[in-house]
């Protein structure tokens, strides 16, 4: 699914931020998230937000999203879109950081696991053999007697 982002200025304040759930009043700059559609289906799904409650974007980390209609803001307001892109960029592959991160403790983990049941199994093996032995010593018999 193909995703982008789309900014511009309210036509009305009609639309409510995602976030906050307020309105979002005319004028004011609104970040979209446009998630597209398959092509049979007729229309993109639009998720509007306020400039400051945009936090985080959801959906496939590894798409770069190009910022559709920036242009047709103020230059003081585009640097205000461009910043805000770039810090919630940062804080996603921070998290997807901090998940790899976890990962490798989660299987540092199992290793660990695996290798304590390997050992316990090698131990009931030991003594399994070792009682073996106790008994073939008890059931042979004794050439002294």
């Amino acid at each position: 699914m193909k995703q982008y982002i789309e900014v511009g200025y309210a036509l009305s304040n009609r639309v409510k931020c995602q976030n906050c759930l307020q309105q979002i009043i005319k004028d004011e700059i609104r970040i979209g998230h446009v998630l597209a559609r398959q092509p049979g289906l007729n229309f993109d799904k639009k998720l509007w937000y306020h400039l400051n409650c945009l936090n985080s974007i959801k959906g496939d980390r590894n798409q770069d999203l190009d910022i559709v209609n920036i242009h047709g803001l103020k230059e003081e307001d585009q640097k205000k879109v461009k910043k805000k892109v770039d810090q919630i960029k940062k804080s996603s592959y921070q998290k997807k950081d901090q998940k790899e991160v976890k990962y490798l403790s989660k299987q540092e983990h199992l290793q660990n696991y695996v290798k304590i049941q390997r050992d316990l199994h090698l131990i009931q093996k030991k003594k399994q053999c070792q009682q073996a032995m106790f008994f073939e010593q008890i059931d042979s018999p004794d050439e002294q007697w």
